[in-house]
């Protein structure tokens, strides 16, 4: 068996406060033969409040003092919490004293086949960037964001803490996601885009970045924010996560891949200044990594496949459905190889959903086996080319 959880968030970005503030609405569909008696909730993002969380200690162990040492402004936490079970106030209670695993109690049970609806509104205060989660200025990363239910299978709950070392294993749903912030802001994401404004804006900034394309100033400066808002929805059917990256300063190139079953991909980079030169050619890298792997492991079943140049500081690359996260790479085989890697994760991370957490080499070791066979192709001679992203 394997559970749903379908989830409905809308939220508001304050980027003078680095902070979000909304309402999440998830629905939990009890596919197992078992009455539940209490469903584990993911509060990932408290895994950044103090140094006492199991993210914090392993930075420690790890050789990194910058999360130890940082400034309480700094870090970041959920907070506003309110969870209600079909209309009915729950009580939270944390999992062997871990502030990022939450049990909420079921009093009446969940029986097999039937369905419970979990609200709460949420505060989220964002951290910088010392994992995955984070932001820098006004870019923001913003993945891992959400309170989210632990993996209930046939082992039972899987509740694990946030680590920076240690990947994710996460239940199958839809999501339909609301996102409303200063209208200068250029938003990609998990997910097809709802809104037709918001497709014209996109539009403009593909101009931009065809006008701008010859420019040799590098500009990192963060401009001033609108103050006019505006509320982006993305949906997103059968994933088990939902990622998004907002930066004002993001050139966007946009193209197509033609599958063999006849199917149309959009693709799309998202790229600031940092390595403006490199990431004019990174459409092509996204475009091939999916014919290559459409081709060698079966054909791409999600709208669009987008690589994004922003902040990490969790390795080279990190994969979310449909979407992936590039740091700074520094030559153009390194980005081509990091882009490919990534967006192969779609089919093992994103597809198959494996439990990486406990067996990570059905994700990183196969997905390596593949985009090495890329770079046997592409780049013929060197067969044993490490990659920065573990």
């Amino acid at each position: 068996f394997q559970q749903e959880v379908n989830t409905t968030i809308q939220v508001t970005l304050n980027d003078s406060l680095h902070q979000l503030t909304g309402n999440i609405e998830i629905e939990y569909i009890n596919n197992s033969e078992e009455v539940l008696d209490s469903i584990y909730m993911h509060l990932w993002a408290n895994a950044y409040k103090d140094r006492n969380t199991a993210f914090a200690k392993q930075q420690l162990e790890s050789g990194s003092r910058k999360f130890h040492y940082a400034d309480e402004n700094d870090r970041g936490n959920f907070s506003g919490l309110d969870f209600k079970v079909d209309g009915k106030q729950v009580p939270l209670s944390y999992y062997n004293d871990q502030i990022d695993i939450a049990v909420l109690a079921l009093p009446l049970g969940l029986k097999p086949k039937e369905k419970v609806i979990l609200k709460t509104p949420f505060t989220l205060k964002i951290p910088a960037s010392f994992s995955r989660l984070g932001h820098v200025g006004t870019s923001y990363q913003m993945t891992q964001w959400f309170p989210k239910p632990a993996v209930y299978d046939q082992d039972g709950w899987h509740p694990m803490p946030y680590l920076n070392m240690g990947e994710f294993y996460s239940e199958f749903g839809s999501y339909d996601v609301s996102i409303t912030l200063p209208d200068n802001y250029v938003v990609s994401s998990t997910g097809v885009l709802q809104n037709e404004s918001e497709f014209k804006f996109l539009e403009e900034r593909i101009q931009y970045t065809k006008d701008h394309a010859q420019d040799t100033i590098r500009d990192l400066s963060f401009p001033e924010s609108s103050e006019n808002y505006k509320t982006i929805r993305y949906k997103a059917e059968k994933v088990h996560d939902f990622a998004w990256f907002a930066d004002k300063r993001f050139y966007v190139e946009k193209g197509e891949v033609v599958l063999s079953n006849g199917k149309y991909v959009d693709t799309y980079v998202f790229y600031t200044d940092t390595e403006k030169t490199m990431w004019q050619d990174a459409l092509s890298y996204v475009n091939r990594a999916v014919e290559f792997y459409s081709e060698k492991v079966g054909n791409y079943p999600y709208p669009h496949a987008t690589a994004v140049q922003s902040a990490l500081s969790a390795g080279g690359g990190m994969e979310y459905p449909m979407i992936t996260v590039i740091g700074a790479m520094g030559d153009p085989r390194s980005l081509d190889a990091v882009i490919t890697h990534e967006v192969g994760h779609n089919w093992f991370y994103g597809i198959l959903g494996f439990n990486e957490r406990d067996h990570p080499w059905l994700d990183e070791g196969i997905n390596s086996y593949y985009d090495h066979r890329y770079d046997q192709i592409y780049y013929t001679g060197n067969q044993n080319m490490g990659l920065p992203k573990m």
